[in-house]
């Protein structure tokens, strides 16, 4: 539904369909991580071996979508498009687009077109994305989650597909938008995830970060690798009077770089999250921060391992 009140809004913003999206995204999500869970708890309750390894990288294998899905799902929540007397405004995740009223030469669903509209070639519920040429058309790039009320804006450089879920209402906000005219018409501005992604690599401090954190994470999967097969037991720490405690099988110290990489991903996306605001910069450096303290603090605990 559009998120809009019975009285007329100034800037009347809309949302895509969230319902199919959210339930097939946040079902693999859940599916996965259980997975990643399972298979690595089976690895550890394995020796040393194939299996062992197997299980590892079933469980890596399980792992690595889940930051793209939670990703996609963090789009989806926060997709919208917003009618303005100056223009729309088109927002999916990191993708942003100001679109002048000037600038936008027609819009109409995609339903209405005398062809079939090509749809992009990799897309799930709840995520069509992505661009495509159409002859008829030219470029056309999909900020949508779906088929469902798949509506066109067309500027001089391109056509924008959207899915707003109340697409007549979309149409009359635009309509009613070009008869008040534009007073103060903003900028065009485009924002792409690739344009952030290179101005957090162009600050020093957070790419040295990272790096480093990245690095320590490889040094801590080759000195565990290097430990495991040498012997059949470690102790992993000590009780109150400094004793140290029953020894364990040597998988377990493969909970160590697992623990690291999992801390890694998430401070990443997180630390990017709040990268955005000039304000939550401080957050995100301290984020970013602790994707280095923590495999550092392992390798330092390895030491002590007996």
């Amino acid at each position: 539904m559009a998120q809009t009140s019975k009285t007329p809004s100034l800037n009347p913003t809309f949302k895509p369909p969230l319902a199919q999206g959210l339930t097939v995204q946040g079902s693999a999500l859940m599916f996965l991580a259980v997975g990643a869970s399972a298979a690595v708890w089976v690895a550890l309750l394995l020796p040393v071996g194939a299996n062992f390894i197997f299980f590892l990288l079933l469980a890596l294998l399980l792992f690595l979508p889940i930051p793209l899905l939670i990703y996609r799902l963090y789009a989806l929540l926060s997709a919208r498009y917003t009618v303005e007397r100056e223009g729309l405004r088109l927002r999916w995740g990191l993708r942003g687009e100001d679109l002048p009223l000037a600038e936008i030469e027609w819009v109409r669903m995609a339903a209405d077109l005398a062809f079939d509209l090509p749809r992009p070639r990799f897309i799930w519920p709840g995520a069509m994305l992505g661009t495509r040429r159409v002859r008829e058309l030219g470029m056309v790039e999909y900020m949508a989650s779906g088929a469902e009320n798949l509506t066109l804006i067309a500027t001089p450089g391109r056509v924008y597909a959207i899915s707003p879920s109340d697409a007549r209402g979309f149409l009359t906000a635009v309509r009613k938008a070009n008869e008040l005219g534009s007073l103060l018409p903003f900028t065009a501005h485009s924002t792409q995830p690739a344009m952030f992604l290179r101005r957090v690599w162009r600050d020093r401090l957070a790419r040295w970060l990272i790096l480093s954190g990245l690095l320590l994470n490889m040094v801590l999967f080759v000195l565990v690798g290097l430990m495991v097969p040498e012997r059949q037991q470690f102790s992993f720490g000590f009780d109150p009077s400094g004793i140290p405690l029953p020894p364990g099988p040597p998988q377990m110290l493969m909970l160590f770089p697992i623990l690291a990489i999992v801390v890694f991903i998430f401070d990443l996306f997180t630390g990017l999250f709040f990268y955005r605001s000039e304000a939550q910069r401080p957050a995100a450096r301290l984020l970013f921060t602790s994707m280095f303290i923590t495999p550092l603090l392992l390798i330092i605990a390895l030491a002590f391992i007996r």
